[in-house]
């Protein structure tokens, strides 16, 4: 577990290890990690290796940015990346994305808000 998670570093740091561990139990050659790297295309991983990802860095990095974006947004490392920097509430120059993932994650707020009036 990361004690404070201050850092972009240590963020992507965490997410490369935890793809890095799943790619490995699968034989999947973890070298090809990229920021812009696909998950699904560029690295071979299925609906399940996301899902075992999602649910290591939710432990690891404490908190779940899925509760305000959908997890079907997610579609490059960097983007992994940039949706826990926007819910860690780290700066969005230090991640590539994260401005975006910054307005997505208020664009589905304010959906979700309108749908409960």
């Amino acid at each position: 577990m990361l004690e404070a998670i201050s850092s972009i570093d240590r963020v992507t740091a965490a997410i490369h290890e935890t793809i890095a561990a799943v790619m490995a139990q699968r034989g999947l050659d973890p070298a090809r990690i990229a920021d812009d790297a696909k998950l699904s295309d560029a690295l071979g991983l299925k609906s399940m290796d996301l899902a075992q990802i999602v649910l290591t860095l939710e432990d690891d990095l404490e908190t779940d940015p899925f509760q305000s974006i959908p997890i079907t947004s997610i579609r490059t490392v960097g983007d992994l990346v940039a949706a826990y920097a926007v819910a860690l509430g780290l700066s969005a120059e230090t991640a590539p994305g994260a401005q975006d993932m910054a307005a997505e994650m208020a664009a589905a707020r304010a959906r979700r808000a309108g749908r409960r009036r």
